[in-house]
């Protein structure tokens, strides 16, 4: 088990620490990687163009306002190496490889951290008033947020834009799981000017081993971090699947479809289990909060039938109380409710 959740061991057991997608990929990948194979003798294209390009038709934007990524997380470290914020105001709790990536690069760090006793709702008077007196130069939000769930509608984050300009600051918005929300990035609503809105195809498409991400910002920051990269952190096989899947309607669909239905199926399920609060979420997990019982002791009850979750205890503010919920197949989500209400 690392820091992240995953759950290392027997092969058996269906772990819902992890939110990715449990369709699978889409069947482009397995065909674009046989016809690819010739290609791993060559040196893949240093500024991933074909890749670059298919993302820019996706989203709408020129693609110079596009750098390509080994996964997101090469692009939360890469911006914070590049960018050099002095200080930075992290929206919490949240994932924590933010707070890691801006402490390496010597940022200083303030938090904003949303109360679980308020269902985590976000405040913007609040939140401009901290804004007044940290004044930070970057804003870290996760919308949909890691991992609550919850999702800030493009009125919220346009008042968030608002505020970062009036601060001339900066607000870096990672929307890894925006496609599981239904909803359009809002970054193509606010525009890209003091926006870098972070986005990754590990969750969606199923391709965690592929480590395939995006960023889309404006043109100078681009250069700025094109003059930090490394080159060739990807791979040929990753460059080249991305023009073949990206937007694929038919996937999309059918992972658009599983999505809404399992979600609100769980969301039922989960919330009639006694000894459990349930957040409502807008993606592909449930953040839960356990009553007498802590999450290990959850896990190691779990584990006897070949089942694990997250255990928040490492996010900001949450406690080993609290518990991340992967939504997955229709029948491994009714066996998890079966087995929480026998245990709780």
């Amino acid at each position: 088990m690392n820091k992240h959740g995953g759950y290392y061991g027997n092969s058996e057991v269906v772990d819902y620490s992890v939110n990715i997608n449990p369709l699978g990929l889409p069947d482009d990948i397995r065909e674009t990687i046989i016809s690819s194979i010739d290609n791993i003798g060559k040196y893949p294209d240093i500024g991933g163009t074909a890749a670059k390009e298919a993302v820019a038709k996706y989203i709408n934007v020129d693609s110079n306002k596009i750098i390509m990524g080994n996964g997101a997380s090469e692009l939360i470290y890469l911006f914070a190496r590049a960018v050099k914020p002095k200080k930075v105001l992290i929206i919490e709790p949240t994932f924590n490889e933010y707070r890691r990536a801006f402490l390496l690069a010597g940022s200083e760090i303030d938090d904003y951290v949303l109360d679980s006793d308020d269902d985590f709702r976000f405040n913007i008077g609040m939140f401009s008033r901290k804004m007044e007196t940290f004044q930070p130069d970057v804003v870290v939000l996760c919308n949909p947020n890691n991992p609550t769930g919850k999702y800030l509608g493009v009125d919220i984050v346009s008042k968030i834009v608002d505020l970062v300009k009036r601060e001339n600051s900066f607000l870096f918005i990672d929307e890894s799981f925006v496609e599981f929300t239904g909803y359009e990035p809002v970054g193509n609503c606010t525009g890209y000017e003091h926006v870098f809105s972070l986005r990754s195809m590990t969750k969606y498409y199923a391709v965690p081993g592929l480590r395939i991400g995006y960023g889309v910002t404006n043109d100078k920051v681009v250069e700025k971090m094109e003059e930090y990269k490394e080159p060739w952190t990807m791979n040929t096989f990753a460059l080249d699947i991305v023009p073949k899947v990206i937007g694929d309607n038919d996937f999309c669909e059918k992972v658009n479809n599983w999505v809404k239905r399992e979600r609100e199926y769980m969301y039922k399920g989960l919330c009639n289990v006694s000894n459990l609060k349930v957040y409502k979420s807008y993606s592909n997990f449930f953040l839960c909060k356990l009553d007498y019982f802590s999450g290990n002791m959850l896990n190691l009850e779990l584990l006897k039938d070949n089942m694990y979750v997250r255990v928040c205890d490492d996010f900001k503010s949450l406690s080993e109380e609290f518990v991340r919920i992967a939504v997955k197949r229709h029948g491994d989500n009714e066996k998890l409710v079966r087995r929480l209400n026998k245990i709780l």
